[in-house]
């Protein structure tokens, strides 16, 4: 509803104006009536209405005089101003001080009349609105993420106690983040200003402003409409969880909620802001569509580095004993103490990546001795996104149990084999065929033929050209490199025909795939 005082110093008139409409049918409510200016900017102060029909000629404050003391406090309002002919003049006046929409001859306006001049002002104070809604945005940004400087909020409706929250979209963890974070394909996050204030209406919070930071992830602050209540953390928690639902509703793609309380004053918001960013970068330690106060979480102090040692070496020592044993328990316990550890007392984000580092590593480097090709262990063993570390542990105690069952007959394979496969992968990215391994190692085409088929259960085609596109996933999720020398670097002279197997391999192509495609 479009908010509307009436501002007539005849009672007469300003009972001819409401009766010309059905004002609620249209959009419109009015709020008040005043008799003079001097009341009229006092009701505007309180109410902030969108529209204000004003008369020229009123007694304590004319209305020439009220129009500029509210454009004066940047209220925002739209005037419509309804005098009489002999008041053009100051009409024209008023008419200049640019918040005036149209002026209207008093014994001339009907009802089409007035609706369509409403109309007008309505789309004029929309389109203001906007313009400073975005100004607001960006002035918000600025101060809260640390761009601008620490002033307080000039909004002087907004003022402690504050609720801050961050809604992400939930991306599933990668070892290896993508060049641009691996959202690309995802479609931006959005809400509406309007969106946001329908749902605090109802709450003894108001929205003070809101902002992207980026594609997936949306900033809004709420100040407490009465201050002189007690401070509302469970109030504001049901507004978040409103929130949520209504999100969620938008689409399939999950979104948690990060947010925080604190009711001190604005210049305090910018620690506000770096908790809840730093939430939402831990978001692995709690999982997909979540809604966590950041002020219970077990994060670092702000300003803090001192992470706890991420590698526990007697949990290493164990998995590579346990290794060398072929001691599955001994395994599956130093990978389950290593990951515990990383949330013990505080969530530890880089000991993450490390540990997944190491046991990839750890990994890899038992695949080469039994010359097998390198791979991503996460996105190329679990086709379930992992939105939780307790998902990766549990993926990688799935890889060392495949890794342990297939130890006897890896260790079986022959030194011929063995050789072939490390001619392929010193020679993957050369234009190599299988007559090209069969001179290099002195080895017969048919008889290599069956030592693949025999072995591996798959031809020789079909093991270079999952080395190949395995590497170019690894390239392709490390480096930001053209496609035409991804494509050389494996081994494929065409672009086009490098695409085509990629796609038949994968599911996707090789583009999607930088974009974040294998985390849909």
């Amino acid at each position: 509803m479009n908010k509307i005082i009436l501002v007539d110093d005849e009672r007469i008139a300003l009972e001819h104006t409401k009766s010309l409409l059905a004002w609620d049918e249209y959009g419109f409510e009015i709020m008040a009536t005043a008799t003079n200016g001097r009341s009229a900017l006092r009701l505007c102060e309180e109410i902030r209405p969108h529209i204000m029909i004003v008369d020229i000629r009123m007694p304590v404050m004319d209305g020439l005089a009220l129009i500029r003391a509210v454009s004066e406090r940047k209220i925002g309002v739209k005037f419509i101003v309804m005098s009489a002919y002999e008041d053009f003049d100051y009409a024209r006046q008023a008419i200049s001080i640019g918040s005036v929409s149209s002026y209207l001859i008093k014994h001339e306006v009907d009802r089409n009349k007035l609706l369509l001049e409403l109309n007008k002002a309505k789309e004029s104070w929309e389109a203001d609105e906007n313009q400073r809604r975005m100004q607001r945005s960006d002035q918000l940004k600025e101060m809260i993420t640390g761009t601008g400087l620490p002033l307080p909020l000039e909004d002087s409706s907004a003022a402690p106690p504050f609720g801050m929250l961050l809604v992400q979209k939930d991306v599933p963890f990668s070892a290896v983040p993508s060049v641009n974070g691996g959202t690309g394909l995802l479609p931006s996050l959005k809400w509406s200003y309007a969106e946001l204030s329908r749902l605090a209406d109802p709450t003894p919070w108001q929205l003070v402003g809101e902002f992207a930071l980026n594609r997936t992830q949306l900033v809004a602050l709420f100040s407490q409409k009465n201050r002189a209540d007690c401070t509302q953390r469970d109030s504001f928690k049901d507004l978040v969880a409103s929130l949520q639902v209504h999100l969620n509703r938008q689409n399939n793609q999950s979104k948690s909620i990060y947010y925080s309380f604190q009711c001190h004053d604005s210049l305090g918001l910018r620690d506000s802001f770096r908790r809840v960013e730093a939430a939402a970068r831990h978001a692995v330690f709690c999982g997909n569509a979540q809604m966590l106060c950041v002020d219970d979480l077990p994060l670092l102090p702000l300003g803090s580095e001192n992470y706890a040692s991420a590698l526990h070496h007697e949990y290493l020592e164990m998995l590579v004993e346990g290794m060398g044993q072929n001691d599955l328990v001994k395994m599956e316990n130093a990978i389950k103490n290593q990951f515990h550890s990383l949330g013990q007392q505080r969530w530890n984000l880089p000991g993450l990546y490390e540990t997944v580092h190491t046991l990839s590593g750890l990994l890899n480097k038992r695949n080469a001795a039994l010359g097998l090709p390198e791979i991503d262990p996460l996105p190329l063993t679990d086709k379930v996104p992992l939105y939780h570390i307790d998902d990766i542990m549990n993926s990688y105690i799935l890889l060392f149990r495949k890794l342990f069952s297939s130890m006897g007959t890896h260790d079986r394979l022959s030194n011929k084999l063995l050789r072939a496969l490390k001619h392929i992968q010193e020679h993957f990215h050369e234009d190599i065929a299988i007559e090209d391994v069969s001179h290099a190692t002195g080895i017969s085409p048919s008889y290599l033929h069956q030592l693949f088929k025999r072995e591996l259960s798959r031809t020789f085609l079909d093991y270079l050209t999952e080395h190949r596109i395995n590497q170019a996933k690894l390239i392709l999720s490390r480096e930001d490199a053209k496609m035409t020398e991804v494509c050389a670097r494996v081994g494929y002279r065409s672009p086009q025909h490098f695409s085509q197997v990629f796609k038949k391999t994968t599911g996707m192509l090789p583009h999607q795939f930088r974009h974040g495609g294998h985390h849909l």
